[in-house]
């Protein structure tokens, strides 16, 4: 058998610079971040070019308006005491760059946040990627699910994520000198993102309600050790304080698992959006799945229609919470989560150590410890 093949040239121009806009404002009293990158050619292998000293700023439907600042390359910051997000008003990024380029975001409005009535675990198998092996494996654990009444005439659609934060803990005895030891406490932690796509409601309801009901947020597994940093103490002699220095992996017993969920709630455009990007993300290659393409954003160069741009700025409220998943003390043979006061790590991985018995006992104890 013959064949014969024809080389296609789709002949891509890959001189005009294209700006890449990502950024979100929020009803939480926050500093909010815009990034600004140049997309690199087709089939480059460099990451996008920082772009800098960019004038960048957000407008509102009161005429309000708020700058932000560049505070490293390609990162343009509000400041949280001069603008925070409200419920109910409509907001525009606009961004002009040093070649004199105007770019602006379509207005976006922001919905009231809502708080998930009831977040409960159920107990389940799925297949994860082992953390020590990178190997599936068929895992025990539960669901985290929630329900969200609704209260508009709307359908609701939100976006979920949720952080699960593992804490260890050990103590170790260590000398000071040939006469003195003491003991010092490790409190450790490390963050994954529990979720493993985008997770969004909008598609699954009752006929007779567009309540959300059993909601899937993310999975936990229900193993008692955790795949972890280990870390060596840094003696201060002059205090005898103690510093964290990592220093390879073990297995450690978890000392609690604590799941910080943030639900977004969306408008059309925000949802569609998403909708397209998971979409694609899910794709395997199979002859119904969609089809490849760029990415509808809602970023435009309207002083020169046929520069491109892609991105999207998103205007969204956002209710967060936290949480204690505890698969030993079970409720009606499932997990239980008991609500806490939101108090996120001050660093996603991390160590804290305490001298025990010196000065204050709880001195150098993270602050969102649970004990």
């Amino acid at each position: 058998m013959t064949s014969c093949s024809k080389v296609y040239d789709p002949q891509i121009d890959t001189t005009q610079k294209v700006l890449v806009v990502d950024g979100m404002v929020t009803n939480k009293n926050d500093a909010y971040h815009i990034f600004l990158t140049y997309a690199m050619p087709f089939n480059s292998s460099k990451k996008g070019t920082p772009v800098s000293g960019a004038n960048v700023y957000v407008t509102d439907n009161l005429a309000n308006s708020c700058k932000f600042n560049e505070r490293t390359t390609g990162d343009y910051v509000s400041d949280s005491l001069q603008f925070t997000g409200q419920a109910g008003n409509t907001y525009r990024l606009h961004i002009v760059t040093t070649d004199g380029a105007v770019y602006e975001s379509d207005p976006q409005k922001m919905f009231p946040e809502v708080i998930p009535d009831n977040v409960y675990a159920e107990f389940d198998n799925q297949e994860i990627l082992d953390p020590s092996t990178g190997l599936k494996v068929n895992t025990h654990g539960a669901d985290i699910l929630v329900d969200i009444s609704n209260h508009s005439d709307t359908l609701p659609r939100f976006r979920m994520t949720s952080n699960l934060v593992t804490q260890y803990y050990y103590y170790e005895t260590l000398p000071i000198d040939i006469h003195t030891k003491y003991i010092f406490e490790f409190y450790c932690w490390q963050t994954i993102n529990a979720n493993t796509t985008i997770n969004m409601t909008g598609g699954e309801y009752f006929l007779n309600s567009a309540s959300i009901k059993k909601h899937p947020v993310c999975f936990l597994d229900d193993n008692f050790y955790v795949w972890a940093i280990i870390y060596d103490c840094l003696i201060n002699l002059a205090d005898t304080t103690g510093s964290a220095l990592a220093n390879g992996y073990q297995f450690y017993d978890i000392h609690h698992r604590i799941l910080y969920l943030s639900t977004y709630t969306l408008n059309t455009e925000t949802y569609l959006y998403y909708k397209s990007l998971d979409e694609q993300m899910q794709s395997e290659g199979k002859l119904f799945d969609p089809v490849a393409s760029q990415l509808a954003g809602n970023i435009k160069c309207i002083t020169d229609p046929e520069k491109k741009a892609i991105g999207f700025f998103e205007a969204s409220s956002v209710s967060t919470s936290e949480y204690v998943v505890d698969f030993r003390d079970l409720e009606s043979s499932q997990p239980t989560l008991v609500k806490e006061p939101y108090n996120l790590p001050p660093e996603p991985i991390g160590c804290r150590i305490n001298r025990l018995g010196f000065r204050n006992i709880h001195h150098n104890i993270p602050s969102f410890w649970i004990f």
